[in-house]
């Protein structure tokens, strides 16, 4: 498979006449998705077809990709993936909020409703620092700062964990991703910035030589920034076999990249479970009819080994591939005003 698909798709949606253009998605999809002909006549007919691919980390890595053709402008979609509050009809959502709405500072009011589950605190309390399933940066100075002997420590953990967000995004709209530091949870540490500049560099969605602007902006925001548009927000979800909280920004590129012609990245900063570093990313192809939304979603897991390894791959795997679709579905929807 190419190990470029961004640029797969900017060469194979190359401007041109419109029949030649609606053709060349399908050569996209057979070529280097190697789907079949009925999933592309699928997607053709308005349904969302998705399938788990080669990651640029075969051990850790997960990547989903999916697509579905919409019969709608494709400057419509730039309207409705804003509509943040609009991602609790999907089922894997548990609540959602947006903050820092037009650039406006972070709030530690912001994050009131974020929670941890009593069973993660209660992981949490218990787990070693160096081998903990809960990701909170650094486990053994929140442990330490818990009394974990009062009747309120669920609370008390919770507010600190609150806190300890607000002050990272705070952090991160300052100074982005190399703010925000490293995870202290597993036996290897692992750096936010470098972990997600691995991923990206070994990707096969977002190649720096066909679109470094956008590249640049999301692996280097503030410093980088395109103009578009961020929305931030954190999410609890029903994500693998426990609820997950994560923190996420979303870049919107409206200009988009060559004949890919708006371009919307999600970036995870913060993930309670499951996912060390993940991103999301949209790319509109235009048609006779409308365009084609094709997503990629790539994601690394901790470093976990044997059987739980494989435990937690086959789950994420599923559930990757079930935000897929659900993000589609509902995307499409809201596209054609349903």
């Amino acid at each position: 498979m190419s190990r470029n698909i961004l640029a797969a798709v900017v060469v194979l949606a190359a401007a041109g006449t419109a029949a030649s253009a609606q053709s060349q998605p399908q050569t996209f999809f057979k070529d280097k998705i190697k789907l079949s002909a009925s999933e592309m006549q699928q997607i053709d007919q308005g349904q969302v077809v998705t399938r788990v691919i080669d990651s640029g980390d075969p051990k850790y890595g997960i990547l989903v990709f999916g697509a579905v053709h919409v019969d709608a402008p494709i400057a419509k979609f730039g309207t409705v993936i804003r509509d943040i509050n609009r991602l609790k009809t999907n089922k894997v959502y548990l609540d959602v909020q947006e903050f820092s709405i037009n650039g406006a500072a972070p709030k530690p009011a912001d994050f009131d409703r974020l929670t941890l589950d009593k069973k993660d605190i209660d992981e949490l309390q218990g787990c070693k620092p160096g081998d903990c399933d809960i990701q909170v940066v650094n486990v053994a100075e929140l442990q330490k700062q818990v009394n974990w002997k009062a009747a309120d420590k669920y609370a008390e953990a919770n507010k600190l964990i609150r806190q300890r967000l607000y002050q990272g995004i705070d952090a991160y709209l300052k100074g982005g991703l190399k703010s925000i530091g490293a995870y202290q949870d597993r036996a290897k540490p692992l750096n936010v910035y470098d972990a997600t500049k691995g991923m990206l560099d070994a990707s096969y969605f977002l190649p720096k030589d066909k679109a470094g602007a956008i590249y640049s902006a999301v692996l280097d925001y503030p410093q980088s920034k395109v103009p578009g548009g961020d929305l931030f927000y954190w999410e609890k979800i029903d994500f693998g076999q426990e609820p997950t909280v994560r923190v996420s920004h979303l870049m919107l590129f409206p200009e988009g990249a060559g004949a890919v012609k708006y371009v919307a990245a999600n970036l995870q900063l913060y993930a309670s479970r499951y996912m060390r570093v993940a991103l999301q990313m949209y790319y509109c192809v235009p048609d006779a009819k409308g365009f084609y939304l094709i997503e990629m979603n790539d994601s690394q897991m901790p470093d976990f080994g044997g059987v739980k390894l494989g435990i937690v791959r086959k789950v994420a795997s599923g559930k990757a591939t079930d935000a897929t679709r659900d993000s589609l579905t509902m995307y499409q929807k809201m596209l054609l005003g349903k």
